[in-house]
């Protein structure tokens, strides 16, 4: 779980801004928002959610999340290759920071990264066994000398340190870990970036192969997943009685683009490859008749809440960190509501991180907290502001959807006339 997010020069994002998912003193749904977590003593909060006019920063925060992921998780191998970090215009000669807490393991971790057009300046992490903080390790370049390390010898052989030191000026430290053998906590750190921190999901995506991957995967309980996505599908009224999937061998150049496809082993070394091509449907039953639709015939909102089961059941079981960008593209607000209050209620240690201009969730005080809420709003300069609502004399009987509409929490574009 992340515990905070604090990123400068990405994007939108001039000066320093802090996404902070420690709980303020409020009590509101406590056993539904908050996880405990002993040492260091803190309560983190399951939920973030970020409100603000378009073109105000609310994406480039996930995006600056999804670039780090990208970053510890993606090695480099040409050390001449770009790192590509979209800095604040104007400002590409300025470095780029990030710094991320985040609790894997029962242990708390903190990391820091900075970047100067292709190189890595620092990057440093440290870490709470018992809640005492311990260095991992830290990494500096300095003009002249090259990149100066301290270690925590304790942790690290110094055959693995010298491996780690020869890591080239465009990539983590993180991302080279992923290519020794080796379980300290900086393998640990790598694993919660790869493991726990999902991909970005944008408005504009198809959700189907997340949940359609689930169905055909060999390693999963098929059964039980698929009873969980008709009782997701039922709660949601959408008239889903079944989800017919279809299997058929075809020859690997018959299988259409982003088709999801099962590799069979050729039974003859010279025989051409074969794939098992899977179609999925909807099943429906009305006036005592069934039919059946193919996923892309239903609505953009069925595929979406579909498509959002498989989420749904990576932040209950996996206890993922889940970015999602624009999250009631093509829902209807009842449907919204009911995903938020469904994870909120059934996951332990699962995280949503979401942008959204869907007003009237700000007023659902079963799936909301002052805490939880933030507000983006554009300076004078065009740059990218970041505040709590928490941080606004608001009390728990102020509609905060009204105070929102009204601008007194910021977050608002500035119209013109409408007259043309």
């Amino acid at each position: 779980m992340i515990i905070s997010f604090s990123m400068q020069n990405f994007r939108s994002i001039r000066e320093k801004v802090t996404l902070d998912f420690r709980a303020t003193s409020d009590k509101h749904q406590e056993e539904y928002f908050v996880v405990d977590i002993p040492k260091p003593r803190m309560r983190i909060l399951k939920i973030a959610m970020i409100y603000g006019a378009n073109a105000s920063g609310k994406t480039s925060i996930l995006l600056a999340l999804d670039f780090l992921r990208k970053l510890v998780i993606q090695p480099q191998q040409d050390k001449n290759a770009a790192i590509g970090i979209p800095a604040f215009a104007r400002e590409n000669h300025k470095t780029s920071f990030f710094e991320l807490g985040f609790w894997y393991k029962d242990i708390v971790y903190n990391y820091q990264l900075s970047i100067l057009q292709n190189a890595i300046q620092s990057e440093e992490l440290f870490y709470y066994p018992k809640g005492k903080r311990a260095e991992v390790f830290i990494r500096k370049l300095t003009p002249g000398k090259g990149y100066e390390y301290h270690w925590n010898e304790k942790l690290f052989k110094k055959s693995t340190r010298d491996v780690l030191e020869l890591t080239i000026q465009n990539q983590t430290i993180l991302a080279r870990i992923a290519s020794i053998e080796d379980s300290s906590p900086l393998q640990d750190a790598h694993d919660w970036f790869r493991f726990k921190l999902q991909p970005i999901l944008l408005p504009n995506m198809s959700l189907l192969r997340y949940t359609n991957e689930l169905l055909i995967n060999q390693g999963t309980n098929q059964k039980a997943i698929k009873q969980f996505l008709l009782d997701l599908l039922s709660r949601a009224d959408l008239w889903i009685n079944d989800i017919d999937v279809n299997e058929e061998v075809v020859d690997a150049s018959d299988v259409p683009v982003n088709m999801p496809v099962h590799f069979l082993n050729p039974p003859k070394p010279n025989a051409k490859p074969t794939f098992i091509k899977y179609d999925f449907g909807f099943v429906h039953k009305l006036d005592n008749e069934s039919y059946t639709l193919d996923m892309k015939e239903e609505s953009m909102g069925t595929q979406r809440f579909y498509g959002l089961g498989a989420i749904l059941l990576s932040l209950i079981r996996g206890r993922v960190t889940m970015p999602i960008d624009e999250i009631e593209s093509s829902l209807h607000n009842d449907l919204l509501f009911h995903f938020i209050a469904m994870f909120l209620r059934n996951s332990r240690q699962g995280q949503l991180i979401f942008t959204s201009h869907n007003t009237a969730l700000l007023n659902e005080k079963a799936i909301t907290r002052r805490d939880c809420i933030w507000i983006t709003d554009r300076k004078s300069d065009g740059s990218t502001e970041l505040t709590p609502v928490s941080d606004y004399p608001v009390r728990k009987e102020h509609a905060i959807d009204s105070l929102y509409r009204k601008g007194l929490l910021g977050g608002k574009p500035n119209l013109g006339s409408n007259e043309l």
